[in-house]
């Protein structure tokens, strides 16, 4: 820590000044002066104490990162090989029509499922697309919506006994 003992040494030498000047108090000029050594003799003070508080989180940081380092990952062990995700009949047939059409929007679900409003469609599929079963793509005006097999490779899809 050189750096500290510098600042330490640069701290006295301003206190020594501040020391001398006060003693001389020859003009109200001298005053100012005093006053303003005084101030900055403070500021470096607080930024010394903001430099040493600093260095010991990075010290902290740096003790965490090499125990984490060090310590075998367990959690990926316990970890299961899938994540389920459990679906309504509702969303089982929404993704089927998905995977056999290609792409669907909104309107495509309300008329299969015979929904009054775009609402519930909309709603549904953005459920899914949280979920990471399907993919969204803006197509002009209209959002449609893809089955991502690739992120639905690690997913266990439970759906209810038919």
């Amino acid at each position: 820590m050189d750096t500290n003992k510098q600042l330490t040494e640069e701290l006295n030498k301003l206190r020594e000044e501040i020391r001398v000047l006060s003693e001389k108090k020859e003009s109200d000029q001298g005053a100012g002066m005093i006053a303003l050594i005084k101030y900055v003799t403070e500021e470096r003070e607080r930024t010394e104490k903001l430099l040493m508080t600093m260095a010991e989180k990075i010290r902290r940081m740096e003790g965490r990162q090499q125990l984490a380092v060090q310590e075998p990952i367990q959690e990926n062990s316990k970890k299961k090989d899938f994540d389920e995700i459990a679906l309504s009949d509702t969303d089982r047939l929404i993704i089927e029509f998905i995977q056999t059409k290609g792409l669907a929007c909104a309107d495509d679900i309300k008329s299969i499922m015979n929904y009054k409003g775009r609402n519930a469609a909309c709603t549904r599929l953005k459920k899914l697309c949280n979920e990471g079963l399907l993919q969204r793509f803006q197509l002009g005006h209209k959002v449609y919506y893809r089955f991502d097999a690739g992120k639905a490779t690690n997913t266990l899809i439970i759906s209810p006994p038919q």
